[in-house]
């Protein structure tokens, strides 16, 4: 059987944007090495602009903005706050980010849309990465980490609408009901029916930023009446979706 996709629900529900930028404040990933051999050795990713430290190792060979949607979207939330990969550790990684470095030298047609693209495929990559290497805590990345209970997340990012019961997660997950609530709980940190209930929340709050009405984010995730999502999103975020949403307006 194959193996889940972990990322790509979460990605395409947040809108993934990367530019490169001059401003080095602006930026949060950073692509470091030798500037006189055109040499790239490490990459520094900081999902949070916020919290960005600058490093003195090594020479800035480019920085770029990477845009996932924010504190907003869990997955940030749920990185650690910096991920950090040699460039020598595998060899794809080697050759994008020497073909990252060649689009910038060279003023090819299409440039800025090729580099954009590039920059978003090494992001899921290092998000790849952070799923690998950082599985002994408790959280989002912990719980993809896991080789059944990433199915039943999976499952919940995919289709944040349906009205998923334990028991469907559980068997999704291959485990008994207890066994699945024990073992979800050890690795998310909170329980399945309260990660639904967050994720739901994210995805409106998004979509409420955007403009949309109400009534068609409250049926595009399952919320039976309006008086439901109200009372779900003044819970959370101790305030209503229509006051939310002019707000972001």
């Amino acid at each position: 059987m194959s193996k889940p996709d972990r990322l790509s629900a979460l990605i395409s529900r947040f809108d993934l944007r990367a530019d490169i930028v001059n401003d080095l404040s602006a930026a949060n990933l950073f692509l470091f090495g030798c500037v006189e051999s055109g040499e790239i050795r490490r990459i520094e990713f900081w999902p949070l602009k916020s919290e960005v430290v600058h490093s003195t190792r090594d020479e800035l060979i480019v920085a770029a903005s990477i845009d996932m949607g924010g504190e907003a979207n869990p997955l940030v939330q749920a990185l650690p706050k910096k991920i950090v990969l040699a460039v020598d550790q595998a060899r794809s990684i080697q050759d994008l980010s020497q073909l990252i470095l060649s689009e910038i030298v060279e003023a090819r047609c299409g440039r800025a849309t090729t580099i954009r693209r590039l920059f978003e495929v090494l992001v899921v990559i290092l998000l790849r990465h952070a799923i690998q290497s950082d599985i002994e805590k408790t959280g989002l990345i912990a719980g993809l980490a896991d080789d059944r209970i990433c199915k039943a997340i999976v499952a919940i990012h995919e289709r944040p609408e349906f009205e998923w019961h334990i028991e469907d997660l559980a068997d999704i997950a291959g485990l008994s009901r207890s066994q699945f609530m024990e073992c979800f709980k050890t690795c998310v940190g909170q329980n399945p029916a309260q990660y639904l209930r967050e994720w739901r929340l994210a995805l409106v709050r998004k979509d409420l930023e955007r403009g949309e009405r109400v009534k068609t984010v409250a049926s595009r995730y399952g919320y039976k009446s309006q008086e439901a999502i109200s009372r779900a999103f003044s819970k959370h975020f101790h305030c209503t979706p229509s006051q939310y949403r002019l707000q972001a307006r």
